[in-house]
């Protein structure tokens, strides 16, 4: 059947673009003296633990407590949490949570002050805390409801004549984790109202506390036109400014724009669409006087990544597990930030690849850009039919106990496979693409079949397979629609292994769609690649060097 032209053109472009010099294609990474890190744990208690861990030595003068089911109390405290240079921990409100018991341990504060009422914090909870505090003080903040509690954090934290007063919507989260960051460092409370009215609890607030100015957060939908006119009277300057983006995300920026100058030390990344991996991280964004940017969670956004740029941060701290914050964050972020050089375009070229060594296998990058060297033959290879399949497929010894139960899973749930290839050396994907030259012709080989040294079945970890006692899985219109290819795509990564070329993703990965074509990582590594968002291609070149993602 004829090619398409735009599918013609677009490989008789790749073809052009091979004869580019080489020097023009960027390393995997840059040595930069940015540093990263992700703190996260199984649940939000467990995160706000981790995040306490990486920035808290022992002892604390305090440690606070709020509830981990609601936002408002944990994020007015923030301010104070930074003022006294004391983390924010979370509970439940019935259960002190284990992650949580063991952070206080390790820091041995003096003082505990718990967040709200008692059906927030549980006077259970309170009581097992007061064993916690090395001094036996557990002190209890909180009103009537979460304006009130954010009432009295201020009135116990700030002295009369504050420089600023920055007010958020109690209603919602989103402006006061950012907000929270900019008034601690401000020197000043954040306060919460209602999207149209000042509670009467924050209006004597603001009244004792006569500041100078305020700063409202968010739009006009979190607080009204008609309530930052009420507010401005609080002001001894009669200065109010309003801080707010076309969006949750854009509100950050700028948040973070009117507060922090370029070269901080380090910013803090958390999801907008929830709240509980921000509430500790806001206090310790505040506490090392860093902006707390929201991304969506499964990319970083223009507003995070321009700003990010702006304030060019020393360390790279994403709160939460991918893919809550995912790994695509992370890679837009290095890129942006001039961490990471940008992933090269789909072309052909010949440059040896970073990371070659037998041991390096599951971050070993190959692609139509990065190849092995012709003399790459894995010592340890074996015959597949050790694994119950067909044989004369070579594989790396340290597949087998996967690839057996894999096999073992797919037999039991009807689904059968068996091996198609496997390891190939240099010579023989030579002699693999001069066949599919011969057949498809050299523009539309490319797209299929590796040149000798790109390949991934040269790193013995790389499979074609196919449904058993079936014909070639490529000869069907798409072998993930039959029993044994479909079982594949949704279980194969259980057992370490990854489809290499997805559907729809030529313009990243630069190969046509193989839905029989599985590379193995490993059980730990391909699960962190599903819950990443990354592709392939982008994943390896994510971790090329080693860092945190």
């Amino acid at each position: 059947m004829p090619r398409p032209l735009g599918r013609f053109l677009l490989a008789l472009a790749l073809v052009v673009g091979a004869l580019l010099p080489a020097a023009a294609i960027p390393p995997p990474a840059r040595a930069t003296s940015l540093t990263i890190a992700r703190h996260a744990g199984a649940d939000r208690y467990a995160t706000a633990a981790a995040v306490s861990k990486a920035t808290f030595a022992a002892p604390t003068p305090v440690a606070f407590v709020a509830t981990g089911l609601a936002f408002p109390d944990a994020l007015s405290a923030g301010p104070y949490a930074a003022r006294l240079h004391g983390p924010i921990l979370l509970s439940t409100p019935s259960t002190l949570p284990a992650t949580t018991k063991a952070e206080l341990q390790r820091l041995k504060p003096a003082e505990i002050v718990v967040l709200g009422g008692p059906g927030a914090v549980s006077e259970g909870v309170a009581t097992q805390l007061k064993a916690l505090a090395t001094d036996g003080t557990v002190t209890r903040i909180a009103g009537a409801d979460r304006y009130a509690t954010a009432a009295a954090v201020s009135a116990r934290a700030f002295p009369v004549g504050a420089p600023v007063v920055h007010v958020a919507t109690g209603a919602d989260y989103p402006d006061a984790l950012s907000g929270g960051v900019a008034a601690a460092v401000s020197g000043g409370p954040l306060l919460l109202v209602a999207p149209d009215k000042i509670p009467a609890s924050v209006e004597a607030e603001l009244r004792r506390l006569a500041p100078e100015r305020i700063v409202v957060l968010g739009g006009t939908g979190a607080v009204s036109a008609a309530l930052a006119t009420q507010l401005t009277a609080y002001a001894t300057t009669g200065s109010l400014t309003r801080i707010g983006g076309a969006d949750r995300y854009a509100t950050s920026a700028l948040v973070s724009k009117a507060t922090f100058g370029a070269g901080v030390p380090a910013i803090y990344v958390a999801t907008g669409r929830n709240f509980p991996d921000a509430l500790a991280g806001a206090a310790v964004a505040a506490h090392v006087k860093g902006p707390l940017l929201l991304v969506p969670g499964d990319h970083a956004g223009s507003a995070a990544l321009a700003e990010a740029k702006r304030v060019r941060p020393a360390r790279l701290a994403l709160l939460g597990a991918s893919p809550i914050v995912s790994e695509r964050v992370t890679l837009e972020l290095r890129i942006g930030l001039g961490d990471l050089g940008a992933l090269p375009a789909c072309r052909y070229s010949d440059v040896a690849t970073p990371r070659a060594g037998y041991g390096e296998w599951p971050i070993t990058l190959l692609d139509t850009i990065y190849r092995l060297s012709s003399t790459y033959r894995p010592p340890d290879l074996i015959d597949s039919s050790k694994a119950g399949m067909s044989s004369n497929h070579p594989f790396r010894s340290l597949v087998l106990t996967d690839m057996l139960k894999m096999r073992d899973a797919a037999a039991a749930a009807g689904r059968p496979i068996d091996i198609q290839s496997a390891f190939r050396s240099y010579a023989t994907q030579q002699a693999t693409f001069d066949y599919w030259v011969q057949r498809l012709g050299h523009a539309e080989a490319l797209r299929t079949t590796a040149r000798p040294g790109h390949s991934e079945h040269q790193l013995g970890t790389g499979f074609d397979f196919m449904s058993k006692g079936a014909p070639n899985p490529w000869d069907r219109a798409d072998w993930a629609t039959t029993p044994a290819g479909a079982w594949m795509k949704a279980n194969a990564w259980r057992y370490g292994f990854v489809m290499s070329y997805p559907k729809g993703a030529f313009a990243v990965v630069c190969y046509d769609y193989e839905p029989w074509h599985y590379r193995y990582y490993g059980r730990a590594q391909a699960a962190a690649m599903r819950s990443s968002t990354l592709l392939p291609r982008e994943y390896l070149w994510l971790h090329a060097d080693g860092k945190p993602a």
